[in-house]
Protein backbone atom coordinates (compact mmCIF):
# COMPACT_ATOMS: atom_id res chain seq x y z
CA UNK A 1 0.00 0.00 0.00
CA UNK A 2 1.48 3.29 -0.83
CA UNK A 3 0.82 6.71 0.35
CA UNK A 4 0.88 9.91 -1.28
CA UNK A 5 1.81 13.63 -0.02
CA UNK A 6 -1.74 15.42 0.09
CA UNK A 7 -3.38 17.33 3.03
CA UNK A 8 -4.00 15.13 6.28
CA UNK A 9 -6.79 15.17 8.03
CA UNK A 10 -10.66 14.90 7.50
CA UNK A 11 -12.47 17.15 5.02
CA UNK A 12 -15.48 18.18 3.93
CA UNK A 13 -15.38 17.23 0.32
CA UNK A 14 -18.10 19.96 -0.45
CA UNK A 15 -15.86 22.55 0.40
CA UNK A 16 -12.18 21.05 -0.01
CA UNK A 17 -12.72 19.10 -2.95
CA UNK A 18 -16.09 20.71 -4.58
CA UNK A 19 -14.43 24.36 -4.61
CA UNK A 20 -16.59 26.83 -6.18
CA UNK A 21 -15.90 29.47 -9.13
CA UNK A 22 -17.45 32.52 -10.07
CA UNK A 23 -20.81 32.38 -11.12
CA UNK A 24 -22.07 33.50 -14.88
CA UNK A 25 -20.22 31.81 -17.36
CA UNK A 26 -20.91 32.46 -21.34
CA UNK A 27 -22.41 30.31 -23.64
CA UNK A 28 -19.25 31.16 -26.28
CA UNK A 29 -16.45 31.53 -22.63
CA UNK A 30 -15.49 28.16 -22.10
CA UNK A 31 -14.80 27.74 -17.74
CA UNK A 32 -13.04 25.52 -15.72
CA UNK A 33 -15.15 23.35 -13.44
CA UNK A 34 -16.93 24.96 -10.72
CA UNK A 35 -16.44 21.73 -8.70
CA UNK A 36 -13.63 19.56 -9.46
CA UNK A 37 -13.37 15.90 -8.53
CA UNK A 38 -10.11 14.79 -6.81
CA UNK A 39 -7.42 14.83 -8.29
CA UNK A 40 -4.72 12.35 -8.21
CA UNK A 41 -2.13 12.45 -5.91
CA UNK A 42 1.23 12.24 -6.81
CA UNK A 43 3.61 9.46 -6.09
CA UNK A 44 5.82 10.26 -2.84
CA UNK A 45 6.88 8.80 0.34
CA UNK A 46 4.22 10.68 2.33
CA UNK A 47 4.73 9.70 6.24
CA UNK A 48 1.96 7.41 7.60
CA UNK A 49 -1.47 9.73 8.26
CA UNK A 50 -1.61 10.91 4.93
CA UNK A 51 -3.74 9.67 1.46
CA UNK A 52 -3.41 6.26 0.46
CA UNK A 53 -3.28 4.11 -2.58
CA UNK A 54 -4.86 0.85 -2.42
CA UNK A 55 -5.23 -1.80 -5.31
CA UNK A 56 -8.28 -4.09 -5.42
CA UNK A 57 -6.57 -7.25 -6.70
CA UNK A 58 -9.60 -9.76 -6.47
CA UNK A 59 -13.70 -9.65 -7.09
CA UNK A 60 -14.39 -10.50 -3.66
CA UNK A 61 -17.70 -8.59 -1.67
CA UNK A 62 -16.00 -10.07 1.43
CA UNK A 63 -13.24 -8.43 3.59
CA UNK A 64 -10.15 -10.93 2.57
CA UNK A 65 -6.94 -9.14 1.30
CA UNK A 66 -7.46 -7.28 -2.43
CA UNK A 67 -11.34 -7.20 -1.73
CA UNK A 68 -12.57 -3.71 -2.17
CA UNK A 69 -14.49 -4.09 1.30
CA UNK A 70 -10.90 -5.05 2.88
CA UNK A 71 -9.60 -1.58 0.59
CA UNK A 72 -12.02 0.61 2.44
CA UNK A 73 -11.26 -0.23 5.67
CA UNK A 74 -7.43 0.59 4.73
CA UNK A 75 -8.65 4.05 4.27
CA UNK A 76 -9.93 4.60 7.59
CA UNK A 77 -10.04 8.52 8.80
CA UNK A 78 -7.13 9.44 6.38
CA UNK A 79 -8.78 9.44 3.32
CA UNK A 80 -7.44 7.22 0.19
CA UNK A 81 -7.70 6.35 -3.69
CA UNK A 82 -9.08 3.06 -4.37
CA UNK A 83 -8.11 1.36 -8.01
CA UNK A 84 -8.14 -2.11 -9.58
CA UNK A 85 -6.07 -4.40 -10.64
CA UNK A 86 -6.43 -4.49 -15.03
CA UNK A 87 -7.92 -8.02 -14.81
CA UNK A 88 -10.91 -6.29 -13.04
CA UNK A 89 -11.87 -4.06 -15.94
CA UNK A 90 -15.08 -4.42 -16.72
CA UNK A 91 -16.26 -6.71 -13.55
CA UNK A 92 -18.88 -7.21 -11.38
CA UNK A 93 -17.89 -6.91 -7.14
CA UNK A 94 -20.95 -8.28 -5.40
CA UNK A 95 -21.02 -6.72 -2.01
CA UNK A 96 -21.99 -8.76 1.05
CA UNK A 97 -21.93 -5.88 3.28
CA UNK A 98 -21.92 -1.83 2.91
CA UNK A 99 -18.49 -0.43 1.74
CA UNK A 100 -18.25 2.36 5.00
CA UNK A 101 -14.74 4.34 4.90
CA UNK A 102 -13.85 5.68 7.91
CA UNK A 103 -12.57 8.58 5.84
CA UNK A 104 -13.40 10.52 2.18
CA UNK A 105 -13.16 7.45 -0.52
CA UNK A 106 -12.22 7.95 -4.24
CA UNK A 107 -13.08 4.95 -6.35
CA UNK A 108 -11.35 4.94 -9.44
CA UNK A 109 -12.42 2.56 -11.97
CA UNK A 110 -10.56 1.12 -14.71
CA UNK A 111 -10.93 2.46 -18.17
CA UNK A 112 -13.74 -0.68 -19.01
CA UNK A 113 -15.31 0.26 -16.09
CA UNK A 114 -16.02 -1.52 -12.70
CA UNK A 115 -19.99 -1.99 -11.22
CA UNK A 116 -20.34 -2.64 -7.46
CA UNK A 117 -23.61 -3.89 -6.63
CA UNK A 118 -25.38 -4.03 -2.95
CA UNK A 119 -27.51 -7.56 -4.31
CA UNK A 120 -30.71 -5.66 -3.41
CA UNK A 121 -30.16 -6.73 -0.24
CA UNK A 122 -28.33 -3.47 1.39
CA UNK A 123 -26.72 0.22 0.67
CA UNK A 124 -23.92 0.08 -1.64
CA UNK A 125 -21.62 2.66 0.01
CA UNK A 126 -22.41 4.97 3.64
CA UNK A 127 -19.54 7.51 3.65
CA UNK A 128 -18.09 8.78 6.85
CA UNK A 129 -20.36 10.66 9.03
CA UNK A 130 -18.57 13.07 10.42
CA UNK A 131 -16.30 15.55 7.15
CA UNK A 132 -16.25 12.19 4.51
CA UNK A 133 -16.84 12.56 1.29
CA UNK A 134 -17.17 9.88 -1.83
CA UNK A 135 -16.02 10.64 -4.93
CA UNK A 136 -16.28 8.57 -8.15
CA UNK A 137 -15.26 7.58 -11.43
CA UNK A 138 -15.95 4.40 -14.25
CA UNK A 139 -18.05 3.37 -11.71
CA UNK A 140 -21.33 1.43 -12.08
CA UNK A 141 -23.87 1.47 -8.45
CA UNK A 142 -26.31 -0.60 -8.74
CA UNK A 143 -28.86 -3.02 -6.36
CA UNK A 144 -28.50 -1.04 -3.75
CA UNK A 145 -31.47 -1.41 -0.83
CA UNK A 146 -32.67 0.32 2.07
CA UNK A 147 -35.94 0.67 3.80
CA UNK A 148 -35.44 3.87 4.91
CA UNK A 149 -33.53 6.12 2.60
CA UNK A 150 -30.35 6.34 0.44
CA UNK A 151 -30.81 3.07 -1.07
CA UNK A 152 -27.51 3.17 -3.22
CA UNK A 153 -25.09 5.87 -1.54
CA UNK A 154 -25.67 8.02 1.38
CA UNK A 155 -22.29 10.15 2.25
CA UNK A 156 -21.93 13.75 3.33
CA UNK A 157 -20.72 14.95 -0.37
CA UNK A 158 -20.85 12.63 -3.68
CA UNK A 159 -18.70 13.51 -6.79
CA UNK A 160 -19.87 11.33 -9.86
CA UNK A 161 -17.61 11.57 -13.12
CA UNK A 162 -18.31 8.73 -16.13
CA UNK A 163 -20.73 7.08 -13.45
CA UNK A 164 -24.09 5.40 -13.55
CA UNK A 165 -26.31 4.50 -10.41
CA UNK A 166 -29.07 2.00 -11.15
CA UNK A 167 -31.45 -0.42 -10.81
CA UNK A 168 -31.48 0.18 -6.83
CA UNK A 169 -34.55 0.60 -4.42
CA UNK A 170 -35.82 1.21 -1.39
CA UNK A 171 -38.70 3.31 0.20
CA UNK A 172 -36.99 6.05 0.25
CA UNK A 173 -34.22 7.95 -1.71
CA UNK A 174 -31.75 6.49 -4.48
CA UNK A 175 -28.61 8.88 -3.12
CA UNK A 176 -28.75 11.37 -0.77
CA UNK A 177 -26.36 13.98 -0.11
CA UNK A 178 -25.67 16.31 2.86
CA UNK A 179 -23.62 19.13 1.52
CA UNK A 180 -22.72 18.54 -1.96
CA UNK A 181 -22.82 17.09 -4.89
CA UNK A 182 -21.18 17.57 -8.39
CA UNK A 183 -21.78 14.91 -11.76
CA UNK A 184 -20.15 15.83 -14.86
CA UNK A 185 -20.92 12.81 -17.58
CA UNK A 186 -22.72 10.38 -15.62
CA UNK A 187 -26.40 9.26 -15.24
CA UNK A 188 -28.86 8.14 -12.09
CA UNK A 189 -31.48 5.88 -14.09
CA UNK A 190 -33.87 2.76 -13.43
CA UNK A 191 -33.94 3.29 -9.18
CA UNK A 192 -37.23 2.04 -8.29
CA UNK A 193 -37.66 3.80 -5.15
CA UNK A 194 -40.63 5.91 -2.59
CA UNK A 195 -38.62 9.15 -3.04
CA UNK A 196 -36.15 11.08 -4.98
CA UNK A 197 -33.99 9.44 -7.08
CA UNK A 198 -31.06 12.15 -5.34
CA UNK A 199 -31.88 13.97 -2.52
CA UNK A 200 -30.11 16.61 -0.89
CA UNK A 201 -29.53 18.88 2.17
CA UNK A 202 -31.26 22.30 2.18
CA UNK A 203 -27.89 23.68 2.54
CA UNK A 204 -26.39 21.82 -0.34
CA UNK A 205 -24.35 23.26 -2.83
CA UNK A 206 -25.08 21.28 -6.10
CA UNK A 207 -23.55 21.40 -10.07
CA UNK A 208 -25.10 18.83 -12.34
CA UNK A 209 -23.28 18.99 -15.67
CA UNK A 210 -23.84 16.82 -18.59
CA UNK A 211 -25.69 14.17 -16.80
CA UNK A 212 -28.98 12.23 -17.24
CA UNK A 213 -31.51 11.72 -14.40
CA UNK A 214 -33.91 9.42 -15.84
CA UNK A 215 -36.46 6.58 -15.49
CA UNK A 216 -36.14 6.64 -12.04
CA UNK A 217 -39.68 5.46 -10.79
CA UNK A 218 -39.30 8.00 -7.42
CA UNK A 219 -41.60 10.82 -6.36
CA UNK A 220 -39.45 13.36 -7.92
CA UNK A 221 -36.18 13.02 -10.09
CA UNK A 222 -34.35 15.37 -7.33
CA UNK A 223 -35.40 17.97 -4.51
CA UNK A 224 -34.04 18.41 -0.96
CA UNK A 225 -35.25 16.44 1.84
CA UNK A 226 -35.76 18.88 3.88
CA UNK A 227 -37.74 22.56 3.74
CA UNK A 228 -34.66 24.36 1.52
CA UNK A 229 -32.95 27.89 3.04
CA UNK A 230 -31.52 30.58 0.89
CA UNK A 231 -28.10 28.79 0.48
CA UNK A 232 -29.17 26.09 -1.15
CA UNK A 233 -27.61 26.47 -4.93
CA UNK A 234 -28.42 23.42 -7.45
CA UNK A 235 -26.55 24.44 -10.97
CA UNK A 236 -28.68 22.42 -14.11
CA UNK A 237 -25.28 22.43 -16.92
CA UNK A 238 -26.31 20.85 -20.10
CA UNK A 239 -28.62 17.92 -18.59
CA UNK A 240 -31.47 16.04 -19.13
CA UNK A 241 -33.90 15.17 -16.64
CA UNK A 242 -36.90 13.25 -17.98
CA UNK A 243 -39.67 10.56 -16.85
CA UNK A 244 -39.46 10.41 -13.80
CA UNK A 245 -41.75 9.60 -11.26
CA UNK A 246 -44.50 11.56 -10.37
CA UNK A 247 -42.53 15.10 -11.59
CA UNK A 248 -38.50 15.54 -12.48
CA UNK A 249 -38.14 18.56 -9.94
CA UNK A 250 -39.88 18.22 -6.38
CA UNK A 251 -39.41 22.28 -6.60
CA UNK A 252 -37.07 24.91 -9.04
CA UNK A 253 -36.24 27.05 -5.36
CA UNK A 254 -32.63 27.56 -5.41
CA UNK A 255 -31.90 25.88 -8.99
CA UNK A 256 -30.23 27.96 -11.80
CA UNK A 257 -29.50 26.93 -15.23
CA UNK A 258 -26.56 27.00 -17.25
CA UNK A 259 -26.10 26.05 -21.14
CA UNK A 260 -29.24 24.30 -22.06
CA UNK A 261 -30.83 21.71 -20.02
CA UNK A 262 -34.18 19.67 -20.94
CA UNK A 263 -36.96 18.17 -18.77
CA UNK A 264 -39.95 16.61 -19.83
CA UNK A 265 -42.06 18.56 -17.44
CA UNK A 266 -42.36 22.21 -15.93
CA UNK A 267 -41.46 21.46 -12.29
CA UNK A 268 -37.85 22.03 -13.19
CA UNK A 269 -39.10 25.88 -13.92
CA UNK A 270 -40.89 27.79 -16.56
CA UNK A 271 -37.44 29.93 -18.06
CA UNK A 272 -34.59 29.25 -18.81
CA UNK A 273 -35.20 25.62 -19.29
CA UNK A 274 -36.32 23.45 -22.56
CA UNK A 275 -39.62 21.46 -21.72
CA UNK A 276 -39.68 18.43 -23.94
CA UNK A 277 -39.48 14.79 -24.44
CA UNK A 278 -35.37 14.06 -24.92
CA UNK A 279 -36.52 11.02 -26.73
CA UNK A 280 -34.17 8.96 -24.51
CA UNK A 281 -33.21 5.62 -25.66
CA UNK A 282 -33.34 2.47 -23.07
CA UNK A 283 -30.76 2.19 -20.91
CA UNK A 284 -28.05 0.04 -22.57
CA UNK A 285 -24.07 -0.78 -22.88
CA UNK A 286 -23.48 1.85 -25.55
CA UNK A 287 -19.58 1.79 -24.92
CA UNK A 288 -17.85 3.54 -22.30
CA UNK A 289 -17.11 2.10 -18.59
CA UNK A 290 -20.98 2.40 -17.53
CA UNK A 291 -24.19 2.17 -18.91
CA UNK A 292 -26.12 5.46 -20.59
CA UNK A 293 -29.18 6.34 -22.33
CA UNK A 294 -28.36 7.22 -26.08
CA UNK A 295 -30.10 9.98 -27.70
CA UNK A 296 -31.44 9.92 -31.73
CA UNK A 297 -30.87 12.74 -34.13
CA UNK A 298 -34.24 13.74 -33.84
CA UNK A 299 -33.64 14.56 -30.33
CA UNK A 300 -33.91 18.14 -29.08
CA UNK A 301 -30.80 17.20 -26.66
CA UNK A 302 -28.82 16.81 -30.36
CA UNK A 303 -26.69 19.41 -31.14
CA UNK A 304 -28.28 21.78 -28.81
CA UNK A 305 -25.84 22.30 -25.66
CA UNK A 306 -22.83 24.43 -24.63
CA UNK A 307 -19.57 22.70 -24.53
CA UNK A 308 -18.09 24.89 -21.32
CA UNK A 309 -15.03 22.57 -20.23
CA UNK A 310 -16.58 19.30 -20.98
CA UNK A 311 -14.82 17.65 -23.85
CA UNK A 312 -15.95 13.84 -23.94
CA UNK A 313 -18.94 12.10 -23.14
CA UNK A 314 -19.34 9.48 -20.80
CA UNK A 315 -18.46 6.82 -22.59
CA UNK A 316 -15.01 9.13 -23.52
CA UNK A 317 -16.73 10.09 -27.05
CA UNK A 318 -14.91 13.22 -28.50
CA UNK A 319 -17.95 16.00 -28.17
CA UNK A 320 -17.88 17.93 -30.98
CA UNK A 321 -18.39 21.64 -31.27
CA UNK A 322 -21.96 21.56 -31.47
CA UNK A 323 -22.28 19.36 -28.07
CA UNK A 324 -25.37 17.22 -27.02
CA UNK A 325 -26.93 17.72 -23.77
CA UNK A 326 -26.92 15.06 -21.37
CA UNK A 327 -24.36 12.31 -20.95
CA UNK A 328 -24.38 11.09 -23.78
CA UNK A 329 -22.76 12.54 -27.20
CA UNK A 330 -24.62 11.17 -30.44
CA UNK A 331 -21.91 9.29 -33.22
CA UNK A 332 -23.97 7.05 -35.06
CA UNK A 333 -23.94 9.05 -37.83
CA UNK A 334 -26.11 7.77 -40.83
CA UNK A 335 -23.37 6.14 -43.17
CA UNK A 336 -24.13 6.00 -47.05
CA UNK A 337 -22.54 3.87 -49.40
CA UNK A 338 -22.63 4.56 -53.51
CA UNK A 339 -22.07 2.90 -56.34
CA UNK A 340 -22.47 3.46 -60.14
CA UNK A 341 -23.24 1.05 -63.06
CA UNK A 342 -20.67 0.34 -65.22
CA UNK A 343 -22.92 1.31 -68.34
CA UNK A 344 -25.07 4.71 -69.47
CA UNK A 345 -27.42 3.60 -71.82
CA UNK A 346 -27.82 6.64 -74.70
CA UNK A 347 -31.20 7.84 -76.23
CA UNK A 348 -30.79 9.36 -79.24
CA UNK A 349 -34.34 10.12 -79.25
CA UNK A 350 -34.17 12.48 -76.49
CA UNK A 351 -30.69 13.42 -76.53
CA UNK A 352 -29.57 11.85 -72.76
CA UNK A 353 -28.13 9.12 -71.49
CA UNK A 354 -29.25 7.22 -68.44
CA UNK A 355 -27.06 7.21 -65.48
CA UNK A 356 -28.00 4.58 -62.68
CA UNK A 357 -26.35 2.99 -59.15
CA UNK A 358 -27.35 2.13 -55.96
CA UNK A 359 -27.47 3.68 -52.51
CA UNK A 360 -27.18 1.97 -49.30
CA UNK A 361 -27.66 3.62 -46.13
CA UNK A 362 -26.58 2.55 -42.38
CA UNK A 363 -30.33 4.06 -41.71
CA UNK A 364 -33.82 5.05 -43.67
CA UNK A 365 -33.30 8.56 -44.57
CA UNK A 366 -33.64 10.71 -47.91
CA UNK A 367 -30.02 11.78 -48.93
CA UNK A 368 -29.53 14.38 -52.04
CA UNK A 369 -27.36 12.81 -54.90
CA UNK A 370 -25.58 15.19 -57.11
CA UNK A 371 -24.44 13.67 -59.92
CA UNK A 372 -21.99 14.30 -63.11
CA UNK A 373 -21.00 13.05 -66.49
CA UNK A 374 -17.99 13.76 -68.06
CA UNK A 375 -17.32 12.73 -71.78
CA UNK A 376 -13.32 13.79 -73.85
CA UNK A 377 -14.63 14.33 -77.50
CA UNK A 378 -12.60 15.23 -80.43
CA UNK A 379 -13.38 18.38 -81.74
CA UNK A 380 -11.07 18.94 -85.06
CA UNK A 381 -7.79 18.91 -83.21
CA UNK A 382 -8.76 19.91 -79.99
CA UNK A 383 -10.11 17.43 -76.86
CA UNK A 384 -12.88 18.95 -75.11
CA UNK A 385 -14.54 18.01 -72.13
CA UNK A 386 -18.52 17.78 -72.67
CA UNK A 387 -20.35 17.05 -69.34
CA UNK A 388 -23.74 17.34 -67.52
CA UNK A 389 -24.44 17.47 -64.02
CA UNK A 390 -27.91 17.25 -62.41
CA UNK A 391 -29.07 16.04 -58.87
CA UNK A 392 -31.69 13.82 -57.51
CA UNK A 393 -33.18 12.32 -54.16
CA UNK A 394 -32.65 9.37 -53.20
CA UNK A 395 -35.00 6.67 -50.97
CA UNK A 396 -32.51 5.57 -49.06
CA UNK A 397 -32.55 1.95 -46.16
CA UNK A 398 -30.42 -0.82 -45.19
CA UNK A 399 -31.21 -2.86 -48.05
CA UNK A 400 -30.15 -0.57 -50.57
CA UNK A 401 -32.38 1.55 -52.98
CA UNK A 402 -31.63 2.14 -57.13
CA UNK A 403 -31.21 5.36 -58.32
CA UNK A 404 -31.39 7.32 -62.09
CA UNK A 405 -31.28 10.43 -63.90
CA UNK A 406 -31.29 11.52 -67.16
CA UNK A 407 -27.91 13.23 -68.42
CA UNK A 408 -28.62 16.17 -71.19
CA UNK A 409 -25.79 17.92 -72.31
CA UNK A 410 -26.07 21.68 -73.15
CA UNK A 411 -27.84 22.33 -77.14
CA UNK A 412 -25.75 21.77 -79.83
CA UNK A 413 -23.72 19.39 -77.65
CA UNK A 414 -24.66 14.86 -78.01
CA UNK A 415 -22.98 12.06 -76.13
CA UNK A 416 -20.88 9.42 -78.29
CA UNK A 417 -20.60 5.93 -77.83
CA UNK A 418 -17.71 4.99 -75.85
CA UNK A 419 -15.57 5.72 -72.65
CA UNK A 420 -16.67 8.32 -70.46
CA UNK A 421 -16.20 9.34 -66.29
CA UNK A 422 -19.42 9.82 -63.23
CA UNK A 423 -19.45 11.52 -60.38
CA UNK A 424 -22.09 10.92 -57.68
CA UNK A 425 -21.40 12.71 -53.79
CA UNK A 426 -24.18 13.47 -51.13
CA UNK A 427 -24.82 17.19 -50.65
CA UNK A 428 -27.04 19.60 -48.13
CA UNK A 429 -27.46 16.53 -46.34
CA UNK A 430 -28.44 16.87 -42.52
CA UNK A 431 -26.33 16.88 -39.76
CA UNK A 432 -26.56 12.93 -38.97
CA UNK A 433 -25.71 11.99 -42.11
CA UNK A 434 -21.86 11.49 -43.25
CA UNK A 435 -20.84 12.70 -46.47
CA UNK A 436 -20.13 10.45 -49.00
CA UNK A 437 -19.11 10.49 -53.05
CA UNK A 438 -17.99 7.88 -55.39
CA UNK A 439 -16.11 8.45 -58.77
CA UNK A 440 -16.34 5.83 -61.48
CA UNK A 441 -15.02 5.05 -65.06
CA UNK A 442 -18.48 4.43 -67.40
CA UNK A 443 -19.40 3.12 -70.97
CA UNK A 444 -22.21 5.06 -72.95
CA UNK A 445 -23.93 2.74 -75.00
CA UNK A 446 -26.86 2.84 -77.46
CA UNK A 447 -30.37 1.55 -76.23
Amino acid sequence: MQSFSMRAGRFRLASSLLSLVALGACADEPVAPRIPSITKPAMSGAPTGEWVDVTVTNSSGGTEVGSIRWAANQIQDRGGVIRFASSLGGATIVLNGTLSPDGPMYIEGPAQGITISGNDQHRVISGHPDDGGVSLKNVTITKGYRADYAAAIWATSLSMENSTVQDSRGAGSAIRVLYGFYSSNSTISRNTVGGMALEYGPNAQLDINNTTIAFNAAAAGIGPYAYPSYSLRVTLRNSILSNNGAQNCSNFFGIGYEGKNISSDWSCGEVDITVADPKLLPLANNGGPSMTHAIPHTSPAYNTGVCFFVTTDQRYVPRDAKCDVGAFEFNDFTKVTITIDPTARFDATYGYALLTGTMKCTRDDVIPLALELHQDQKVGKDIIDVHSAATTQVWCNTTGTTWARKMFLAPGEAWQTGAARATANTFNTPEWVTPAGVASGVKISRR
